[in-house]
């Protein structure tokens, strides 16, 4: 195989797991940045509670989008299923990573982080209220652009 061909199976396996990443589900994603953003939005937030924030993500996450890219990592390990015909065979690998990295911080890491850096600034206690006002902001407004980018092509 070529060097062009093995760029250019790679850069549209890339692109693939891009696109595959922007459909995320937003429902879980407004979920899980809401209650992350609720535990560590306020300035006195105790360290201990990255961990569950952290966890929420990832629950949320699995529950909405993980569970499917781990299903279909599974198909790419059996050597079946809708990524199989990806040349070459590890560039599938690298389009399920690209659609994993891109819907966990698209839809859930960064209205959350939006929310957390939002809520730590608010002076007068309702903190983790603002920092869920963001978080659901947020969310919804990459939906909609994400929606609006996937209706154009």
């Amino acid at each position: 195989m070529s060097l062009a061909a093995l760029t250019t199976g790679v850069a549209r396996a890339l692109w693939q797991g891009v696109r595959l990443g922007m459909a995320y589900n937003p429902v879980f994603g407004i979920g899980g940045a809401l209650a992350a953003a609720a535990l560590l939005g306020y300035p006195r937030a105790p360290r201990e509670r990255r961990f569950w924030a952290g966890a929420v993500l990832v629950v949320a996450w699995l529950a909405g989008d993980g569970l499917q890219v781990l299903g279909r990592t599974r198909d790419v390990v059996d050597g079946v299923g809708a990524f199989a015909h990806v040349a070459p065979a590890w560039a599938a690998y690298v389009l399920l990573a690209a659609w994993a990295l891109i819907s966990l911080g698209l839809g859930y890491l960064a209205p959350a982080w939006a929310g957390i850096v939002v809520g730590r600034r608010v002076t007068h206690g309702t903190g983790w209220l603002a920092a869920m006002a963001i978080a659901v902001g947020v969310s919804l407004g990459i939906s909609t652009l994400v929606a609006s980018l996937a209706a154009l092509g």
